[in-house]
């Protein structure tokens, strides 16, 4: 049984590996649907502004925080826990032991893991698109009882600029991750999987007007009209 295990985790690994460029590719080809589903979702959030207040005013503390206290943030040690804690919630999700941590105020950091998955591409590029701060505050919202989500929507707010920030700071020709995946695979793959997480994290907001089944269906529609059209040239 533990043979059969590790020739589980091996080999699911390996499909990680094999998916990387198909899944950029669909992400890539998928940017006319993203980016206007986006703008149509902000649009969404304005002319309900009333019942997203809470949401702006965290984006606007994070923005007056960050140019006050900590205008350093990029480089402090909060980002580069948060940066780590990313990479480690992805091998733990590939089935890896975690072997190492560190992240110090100097705004330097690493994480080391082991395990017979061997690794995989998601894993070191994952801090450049998922908000794991943003999805930490989500799940509380859905833990919480519900007259805290003023509270949380704030929060979630505040940690949507802060990835922003963060990932932009982070996001250059020096970082060690972004040359092992590849400059020009990152810079096809992440500005499609940030539009993603930024579509997930609004339509996931507990009790709101945006509607994580109908953005779902609407990628499904859109993929199967390309699929259709190759079809029909054949």
């Amino acid at each position: 049984m533990n043979y059969l295990i590790q020739l589980f985790i091996f080999w699911f690994n390996r499909l990680i590996d094999f998916l990387k460029y198909p899944i950029a590719f669909v992400l890539f080809i998928s940017l006319p649907f993203l980016v206007p589903k986006l703008f149509e979702i902000i649009q969404i959030i304005i002319r309900h502004k009333e019942e997203y207040y809470p949401l702006f005013i965290g984006m606007g503390v994070y923005i007056v925080i960050w140019q006050i206290i900590f205008k350093n943030i990029g480089n402090g040690w909060f980002a580069t826990l948060e940066h780590e804690l990313t990479h480690i919630l992805f091998a733990l999700a590939t089935f890896h032991k975690i072997t190492d941590l560190k992240a110090s105020f100097t705004g330097s950091g690493h994480m080391n893991y082991s395990g017979v998955g061997g690794g995989n591409w998601l894993i070191t590029i994952s801090p450049y698109f998922f908000p794991t701060f943003s999805s930490l505050v989500l799940g509380l919202m859905y833990l919480s009882k519900n007259q805290f989500n003023i509270f949380f929507l704030g929060l979630l707010g505040f940690s949507m600029i802060y990835h922003i920030h963060s990932t932009y700071r982070e996001t250059h020709y020096g970082q060690s991750d972004l040359k092992k995946v590849g400059f020009l695979y990152a810079w096809i793959f992440l500005p499609s999987a940030n539009i993603v997480a930024f579509i997930m994290l609004f339509a996931l907001i507990p009790n709101d007007r945006i509607y994580l089944e109908i953005v779902m269906n609407k990628f499904y529609e859109y993929h199967l009209s390309y699929i259709n059209f190759f079809i029909d040239m054949f």
